[in-house]
């Protein structure tokens, strides 16, 4: 039973890359698990590798998980802040006999494990040279300056169980762990030693994280058990893979979260897809907001097997959410997105309004699957000086001949002109309706479409005209007749 008044989740990347697919889908397990009980989740940045941390790749991270919406309630500590914890502890285990100095040089360390493996051994443990050392010579030799790490104790014999929220029991042969290193010889804290002192004094209730961690877990729970406190839930959730059911990587699209907003995904759906990879509602519902999830996330809808990241259904949801967000919502997404990410993206000063742009967004309706498609779909409608690109020309010219696609826009244009009702379908039905140098409706639209967007796709060409307004159409349906008639 799960104590709803005390969870405490964390998410704890390494700030040595960018934020990627899995780790976000870790932060967002760690972040809906706390929601859904009313717990806190805690974010802390493990940059005790002081040779390849990167303080841009730790604001990186802060910036994703913001862009997200996955705000932390405490933090962000910095374990490089913490040594003075670390060292407290290790004090405490020396002290107690749980932990000891080693002295043993590292040529010594690679020529133990040369001859273990020269011998075949699969198991190459430390062989415990410096355990027999007396505490009173161990700090005199530290003291005197020589160099030193501090190694955990294992306890002989037994067994370290813990029961998985994934995996059910999972146990580990004592025997089989040797005296792993907790403080390293420059003072800074091992990966395992960090993250259980630092869960115990966070208070953290419940860890969510890939299985490749699995293997950490029992050497954090003989930490737990050598202070004598209680350790977190666990639950190791099966890794994420690409879609030939190899490791995620970026030829895969698993790149960093950086990237995907850079790119034009929306948070919603970013968010709607992660939570899928390795949870399942009811097995049948994919689309879900965040009070959605924080409600329906249940520990006991965890998958078992490897989920398959698939950048195509990524792009699904994506044009899902943009099709179904409120107008409103997506103007305004759409128009931050030009505004920030595409400086090649063409404003005429006097469409650079957002009344404007909410009448474009409009009528894109669901073509979008990303937020920088906007720009091939709708480019032309905030540009006045529009270009007709030759290949273009050439393909009217010989589809049509220039006489003939001259003439037509030309009564095309006259019969635009002479609409008292410029609504999508009044001109629709207005143009259907009349006769146009013999030419069916669909080659008439081709014609229309092509002189007001000067390329072959846009949204409904009648919604386009209504929103460019009789004037500007006018003028660009008799401009591409006047380029055909001198082509002619």
């Amino acid at each position: 039973m799960i104590d709803e008044k005390r969870v405490v989740t964390r998410f704890a990347p390494s700030p040595t890359g960018f934020l990627h697919i899995g780790g976000a889908r870790t932060a967002l397990f760690n972040y809906l698990f706390a929601k859904k009980y009313g717990g806190k989740f805690i974010l802390r940045i493990e940059d005790t590798d002081t040779a390849r941390n990167s303080a841009e790749a730790s604001e990186a991270i802060l910036t994703s998980l913001r862009w997200l919406g996955l705000d932390w309630d405490e933090g962000p500590f910095y374990q490089s802040q913490r040594t003075a914890q670390y060292n407290r502890y290790a004090q405490k285990l020396l002290s107690e006999g749980k932990a000891y100095r080693c002295f043993c040089a590292g040529e010594r360390l690679e020529a133990l494990r040369e001859e273990k493996r020269a011998g075949g051994e699969s198991h190459i443990a430390y062989d415990r040279a410096c355990l027999g050392i007396s505490p009173e010579k161990s700090l005199k030799r530290s003291e005197s300056g020589e160099k030193y790490v501090v190694r955990f104790k294992m306890p002989a014999g037994g067994t370290l169980s813990f029961n998985d929220m994934v995996h059910g029991a999972v146990n580990f042969q004592n025997d089989v762990l040797d005296d792993f290193i907790i403080i390293k010889s420059d003072a800074m804290p091992t990966y395992n030693f960090a993250v259980a002192i630092d869960d115990h004094e966070m208070n953290v209730t419940h860890v969510i994280r890939g299985d490749d961690h699995i293997s950490n877990t029992p050497k954090q729970l003989a930490i737990f058990n050598a202070l004598g406190v209680e350790a977190p839930v666990y639950a190791h959730v099966p890794m994420i893979l690409g879609g030939d059911k190899t490791k995620l990587s970026k030829r895969h699209g698993a790149t960093s979260l950086t990237y995907y907003e850079e790119a034009g995904y929306v948070k919603e759906a970013l968010v709607n897809y992660l939570a899928l990879l390795g949870w399942a509602f009811d097995g049948k519902t994919e689309f879900f907001t965040m009070d959605d999830l924080i409600e329906k996330f249940s520990e006991k809808k965890f998958g078992r097997t490897p989920a398959v990241f698939d950048i195509k259904k990524l792009e699904f949801f994506n044009q899902s959410h943009l099709k179904t967000m409120p107008s409103e919502t997506k103007a305004g997404l759409l128009y931050n997105y030009v505004k920030k990410y595409m400086p090649d993206f063409r404003f005429d000063e006097k469409y650079d309004n957002m009344d404007y742009f909410r009448s474009v967004t409009d009528i894109l309706g669901d073509r979008l699957k990303l937020a920088g498609d906007v720009k091939a779909y709708a480019q032309f409608m905030f540009i006045d000086d529009i270009e007709y690109p030759q290949d273009l020309i050439d393909k009217i010219i010989k589809d049509y001949g220039a006489p003939v696609a001259a003439r037509a826009l030309g009564l095309i244009a006259d019969i635009a002109a002479s609409a008292t009702d410029y609504s999508p379908a009044a001109l629709e039905s207005l143009l259907r309706n009349s006769a146009i140098e013999n030419l069916n409706f669909s080659k008439i639209a081709f014609l229309l479409r092509s002189s007001l967007a000067a390329q072959t796709v846009s949204p409904g060409i009648f919604e386009v005209m209504s929103v460019l307004g009789r004037k500007r159409c006018d003028a660009r349906i008799k401009k591409l007749s006047d380029i055909l008639r001198k082509q002619n």
